[in-house]
């Protein structure tokens, strides 16, 4: 089986290069790149879907809004906390589909959380997971996980800019500049705060666990923690 995971950074320009694939995993409101990237809708037309999606109240009106599951076949929708830690049909949102949550062997690869005990790093984290612990697949592929480097030089992390509720830090504006000599070099920032570490190193966890599963990152990241250049079988290409 051949996983491919499309997340919302700017590497999902990307997700023309990806081979065949058996699911494709999208990660919470990804409508607003359906629509926009130029041939993602018809990339997904004829592909198995599996979305992982926060239980926000109304968050599925942009999916709602497009169409997306009379239109796409998605066939699981999954819940990115543990079970118990919410209850079926109380996300407030239309979804046609059952809630699917995290089984208890996610626990070892969390954090401890602030709002739940056990949370991912970002739902995007919580797709990989899922898709590597309970599928099991021999190939993942990965676009879109940036790990909100973009944001060091000045770019949103998002390839399709929306409200300014979707960037990791909502406030850019000392960070955005114009100049390309500046854009060129990496902004005076540190090299990786704490969510970005988090991100990474639960990458790295899940990988290392599972040595079977060839891992193929396609990122715009140019910072990573040591351990993302030592595991044999996670393979990154850094693109522009």
């Amino acid at each position: 089986m051949i996983i491919n995971i499309l997340l919302r950074g700017r590497s999902l320009s990307e997700f023309n290069t990806l081979g065949p694939a058996d699911i494709i995993f999208l990660a919470n409101d990804t409508d607003v790149e359906i629509q926009e990237v130029k041939g993602l809708k018809e990339y997904l037309l004829d592909k198995e879907i599996n979305l992982v999606f926060n239980m926000v109240n109304k968050a599925d009106k942009g999916y709602q809004a497009i169409g997306f599951f009379e239109t796409f076949n998605v066939t699981k929708l999954v819940r990115p906390y543990i079970k118990g830690d919410r209850l079926p049909g109380t996300s407030g949102q239309s979804i046609n589909l059952p809630d699917e949550f995290l089984g208890a062997h996610h626990k070892q690869f969390m954090y401890r959380g602030d709002k739940y005990t056990y949370e991912y790093p970002g739902t995007g984290i919580a797709g990989i997971a899922y898709a590597m612990l309970d599928y099991n697949p021999e190939v993942v592929n990965i676009v879109g996980l940036d790990f909100y480097d973009n944001l060091y030089y000045g770019e949103s992390n998002y390839l399709v800019e929306d409200n300014a509720g979707r960037d990791y830090w909502t406030d850019l504006g000392e960070l955005k500049t114009e100049n390309p000599e500046v854009r060129a070099k990496r902004l005076d920032i540190p090299e990786l705060d704490d969510w970005q570490y988090k991100i990474q190193n639960t990458l790295c966890d899940l990988v290392e666990y599972k040595p079977n599963i060839q891992v193929n990152l396609k990122t715009k990241c140019k910072v990573f923690i040591d351990r993302m250049r030592t595991i044999s079988n996670l393979n990154i290409e850094e693109v522009e």
